[in-house]
């Protein structure tokens, strides 16, 4: 279970008892930070907290005092700048030279339950979250918005997929763009799939593994799947163009008939086990030419795997990069920063933001 499905599952926990609690997000960075825009941590009645906002610097001291900065229900924008050169930056593991921007709000509050509400959905959505407000602002910090000045910006983050900060004359918004799980499909219910199963669960991902023996397709081989389809001949499980695919059946037989009807759905990720002969000539057979196709066969990254887990984690690796855009390479090779920089829209006013590092102040 990855982060986002621990905080809501403990928000639902909590609904149900009637308690409330308080949600940190990470709203805007400039400069470097462990955790990007979007990242979040609950912080439970009895001081216990789910997810993070850092790299662990920061969670210690926003658990401490998110308590008292949403008083009365109010939410309340922290800002902490890790890129000073002051002792009490240091003192407290900071240091990732950047600023970070973390809003804190009762989960009880409307507007808090409706953004909580429609993560859940894990359907893909766009939220838009006043950050700070300028002057005559008839919105509040922590309000979910959709106006005519901002619905451009809300248009470009659906179509681009990715989230941003945008500058308006009288607040500043998060917009942030939410996407649905990744879905994999898993031909193949031999041993060696349970862990790719298991991997890709834990990165929140909805897994549904198939195979035709009934014996091996069963819920108790992979309790963490979605779905474990027992497959009849000619049917495969629903696959679209944003479907990531790993066949591993180990029959070449049963895989010359899946992979027409694989393909003919364009899948966006297809990975196949064994050398990459034998995919050529799966390909041959059916007919298709394998350049054509986005295909990796072998599956996975070149990490000296040997056991079933370790092949897993290369397979499950080899997709993250893909879906991230990413080359796979070491990060020491990587020329340009970890992490994009964050996108900003409009034109920001000069702000006077206190840090709540400048002050010292960690009581």
């Amino acid at each position: 279970m990855n982060e986002l499905h621990a905080i809501l599952d403990t928000w639902r926990t909590l609904d149900a008892g009637n308690r409330d609690a308080v949600l940190a997000t990470v709203v805007h960075v400039t400069g470097s930070a462990y955790r990007r825009p979007g990242a979040r941590m609950l912080i439970r009645p009895d001081g216990r907290r789910i997810g993070s906002i850092s790299g662990g610097c920061l969670e210690g001291d926003v658990s401490r005092k998110a308590w008292w900065f949403t008083e009365g229900g109010k939410p309340s924008v922290r800002v902490y700048d890790t890129s000073s050169d002051e002792d009490a930056v240091w003192e407290f593991g900071l240091g990732c030279n950047g600023v970070i921007h973390v809003l804190l709000e009762r989960v009880e509050s409307p507007s808090c339950r409706q953004m909580l509400a429609s993560l859940d959905e894990r359907k893909e959505a766009v939220i838009a979250t006043v950050v700070r407000t300028h002057g005559p602002c008839p919105f509040g910090t922590g309000d979910r918005i959709t106006t005519e000045e901002l619905q451009p910006h809300i248009e470009l983050t659906q179509r681009e997929r990715k989230s941003r900060f945008v500058f308006l004359e009288d607040c500043e918004v998060f917009v942030e763009y939410i996407a649905p799980p990744p879905s994999l499909v898993i031909f193949g219910a031999g041993h060696d799939a349970i862990p790719v199963a298991a991997f890709a669960k834990q990165l929140g991902w909805q897994v549904t593994v198939a195979d035709g023996r009934p014996a091996y397709a069963t819920t108790a081989r992979f309790p963490q799947a979605d779905r474990v389809v027992v497959m009849r001949p000619g049917e495969l499980p629903p696959i679209d163009e944003e479907t990531l695919v790993v066949m591993m059946t180990h029959n070449y037989p049963q895989d010359g008939k899946l992979l027409p009807g694989i393909l003919k759905a364009r899948p966006r990720y297809l990975g196949m086990l064994g050398p990459k002969k034998r995919a050529e000539r799966l390909f041959a057979e059916i007919g298709v030419a394998m350049s054509s196709v986005n295909v990796h066969a072998p599956a996975g990254l070149d990490i000296g795997s040997e056991s079933a887990e370790g092949i897993a984690l290369s397979i499950i690796s080899e997709i993250q990069a893909e879906l991230a855009g990413r080359p796979g390479m070491k990060l020491r090779h990587r020329r340009a920063p970890i992490h994009e920089p964050a996108l900003e829209a409009g034109v920001s006013r000069e702000r006077t933001l206190e840090s709540e590092y400048a002050s010292c102040d960690h009581a």
